[in-house]
Parts: C-alpha cells; structure tokens; sequence
C-alpha cells in the first residue's frame, strides 16, 4: 500500500506542479520576441489612426456602404452586397471602398459594377427605357382599376335605382302593400 500511496503522491505533485511550471513559462514572454514585436511596430503616425477614430475614414466607410447597399448580390437573391455574407460581397465591397478612397464618385461606382455586370446589378433600376414599365405598370393598374370599379358601382346603384318608378313609389306586392297600410293606420 505504501507504493500505492507513493505513486499518487507523485503522480498527484506532477499533475499539479507541471501546468503551473509551464503556464510561467509561456506568461513570460522572450527578449527575443519583444525585440521583434517592436522592431515591427509602425514607426508613422498615421498608420496609428485608425477608421474609429479618423473622421475621414469614418465618413469613407459610411459613403462605400451607402453605395453598396444599393448593389445586388451576384450570389445571393435579392440582397445588397452589404446584407450578404458571400464572399463574393466582401470583395465588392472592398472594391467599392477602394475605388472611392481613389477618388471616383459614387456614380462612376455604379457605372463599374453597370458595365461588368449589366444593369441588373442595381437593386433600384434606374427609371429610363423599357425600366419605365416597372415604374408606370402599377400606376396604369390603379387608373384602370378604379375606373372599372366605378363602372361596376354605377351599374349595381343604376341596377337597384331601375326598380323604383318614376313618381317615386316602388313596385310592393299586394300583400306588401296590405301590410304597409295597416302599419300606417296603426301609428
């Protein structure tokens, strides 16, 4: 039993001793390391800035995913290359934001993306040619619905309109006639 004993005392002090020895080692970092962490430390104060605190970058990032908010997805459907996580987005994104930190506007942006990929790139068409269908189809489906509309009221108020007589007194049947005038001589 002492072996026993023994043995797991030893196995239980190496178990405990052996992480903590290890965990200082690696809490510790080299000379060596530190040397090279510095020496690769930007040197210019403007590599220090950053987008969160640059208003110019700020207004940058928030000018490309203005407009690429108003691209499609080539992969997904009906998303915006900012909604959708395809790594195909990223990428128009980055080119979106590149080409506006060279200095073209966000028009030659889209016109880009236009020419690459057609104008089905846009997720708003733009309102011209055969795209003003899809602007004026719905309106035209509204004039022509209330006009038809209109029509149908007229002949349904026209239709119930036709059963009165001229002077005014409708058509009752004999037994509706009867009952009214008891009605009337009761009051």
């Amino acid at each position: 039993m002492s072996r026993f004993r023994a043995g797991v005392l030893a196995l239980l002090l190496t178990c405990a001793i052996g992480p903590s020895s290890a965990t200082a080692q690696e809490s510790e970092p080299s000379a060596e390391t530190t040397a090279t962490q510095e020496a690769e430390a930007p040197t210019e104060e403007a590599d220090d800035r950053s987008a969160l605190t640059d208003p110019e970058e700020e207004a940058l990032d928030a000018l490309a995913a203005e407009v690429a908010s108003g691209l499609r997805c080539p992969v997904c459907r009906n998303q915006s290359v900012v909604e959708s996580n395809a790594e195909l987005s990223r990428e128009m994104q980055a080119v979106v934001r590149d080409r506006l930190a060279a200095g073209e506007t966000p028009e030659e942006v889209e016109a880009y993306f236009v020419s690459r990929y057609g104008e089905w790139i846009l997720l708003q068409p733009q309102a011209r040619g055969i795209n003003l269908l899809v602007y004026g189809l719905p309106a035209l489906a509204l004039i022509v619905g209330f006009f038809i509309a209109r029509k149908l009221l007229h002949k349904w108020t026209g239709a119930a309109d036709g059963a009165v007589p001229a002077d005014g007194s409708p058509d009752l049947a004999a037994e509706d006639e009867q009952w009214l005038r008891e009605a009337l001589r009761e009051s």
